[in-house]
């Protein structure tokens, strides 16, 4: 399973969308689409979603619907390209939302509020009704705990130990304009020193040396000593599940470890596209999604996890990259009040 394929996050050219408004329907007596009449939906992610085959089978053998997948960069793209074609809209259902971008499509009226029901409450904060919750995970400080002992320096652990000395000219972060890991670092940092004191954080992480990337697949393609580059940071702004792909070949331990005191909960959703042709299809498989069987799927393939709480992850994920033990986040409509602020605020510490 290649890790930079699954959770690549630097702005990708999008694919040719002029398909995506080809679905059709065939409506019932009453003027109601039917679900088993429609032919095609088209389904609008993140450039790292890759839905497994035989479920897109299974779903058209039992529904009757042709389900196309079409990648649109990542998370931030996604939610920009959805309000900028609302009045046109490129297909039927979209994945891939999490509560870093989701703000964006605040009294847009993008996304149909079609009655799914969330499989978890405790997830619900995108601040868009017709959201449902598919998935969860953290963004978190990675460590490469191998570069770590090979200098016999003891790893840090806290916001905080990223600043002090000992740890300069170690760590990779990415850009939150243009990265939603980056993003999620970014809010974590606010949420942990609040509006007095995240920007002087920032300048004591640029001051001790800290590189900034577009994406997190630069970072961890080039930049990060556990990476595909082995470059010269061991630690890197990365996922809580990362640590999972670095086990052992007897699946005995990690060479990587998240800091769990840095971790900000990221929440994937999908809904349906107001303007849909095929709403019902669309409404069917959100709830698809919503199974236990594609449940796990998700999780195998992203290494998220379900958000039904039937479903279970993959083993090694539970052991290796477990979930924070509580939930840090900002509300929605806080974000969507201040983002941009934030992220000119953010420009003027770290770059300009």
């Amino acid at each position: 399973m290649n890790l930079t394929a699954l959770r690549a996050t630097g702005i990708a050219a999008i694919t040719a969308l002029a398909l995506a408004g080809c679905s059709t329907s065939t409506p019932t007596n009453d003027g109601e689409q039917d679900t088993a009449n429609d032919t095609s939906i088209v389904v609008l992610s993140h450039e790292s979603f890759d839905f497994p085959d035989e479920l897109l089978d299974q779903f058209a053998a039992e529904e009757g619907v042709e389900v196309t997948i079409e990648q649109v960069g990542d998370g931030g793209e996604l939610a920009n390209k959805l309000v900028l074609t609302k009045d046109s809209p490129l297909g039927d259902v979209v994945y891939g939302l999490d509560n870093t971008v989701s703000s964006r499509l605040a009294g847009e009226g993008v996304i149909a509020d079609v009655g799914i029901e969330s499989p978890n409450s405790e997830l619900d904060f995108n601040g868009e009704p017709g959201l449902i919750p598919i998935d969860q995970g953290d963004v978190c400080i990675n460590i490469d705990k191998s570069w770590f002992a090979q200098q016999e320096l003891q790893p840090p652990a806290t916001f905080e130990d990223l600043t002090k000395a000992e740890y300069r000219d170690l760590l990779v972060a990415m850009n939150p304009t243009s990265s939603t890991p980056g993003m999620a670092f970014m809010l974590a940092t606010i949420e942990h020193f609040g509006e007095d004191g995240w920007q002087d954080y920032w300048s004591q992480l640029r001051d001790n040396g800290m590189k900034v990337t577009q994406g997190w697949s630069d970072a961890f393609s080039v930049d990060y000593s556990a990476g595909e580059g082995e470059g010269p940071y061991p630690m890197m702004v990365s996922y809580g599940s990362s640590p999972a792909y670095s086990v052992s070949d007897d699946g005995s331990e990690t060479t990587t470890a998240a800091l769990m005191d840095t971790c900000y909960r990221q929440v994937e959703y999908a809904g349906v596209i107001a303007g849909s042709e095929n709403e019902a299809a669309a409404k069917a498989f959100v709830e698809f999604m919503l199974s236990v069987e594609v449940q796990e799927a998700i999780s195998e393939v992203t290494y998220m996890y379900p958000t039904n709480p039937d479903a279970s992850a993959p083993a090694d994920l539970e052991k290796f990259g477990p979930l924070a033990e509580q939930i840090t986040t900002i509300p929605t409509d806080t974000i969507a009040e201040h983002a941009d602020q934030w992220l000119r605020q953010w420009q003027a510490t770290v770059v300009d």
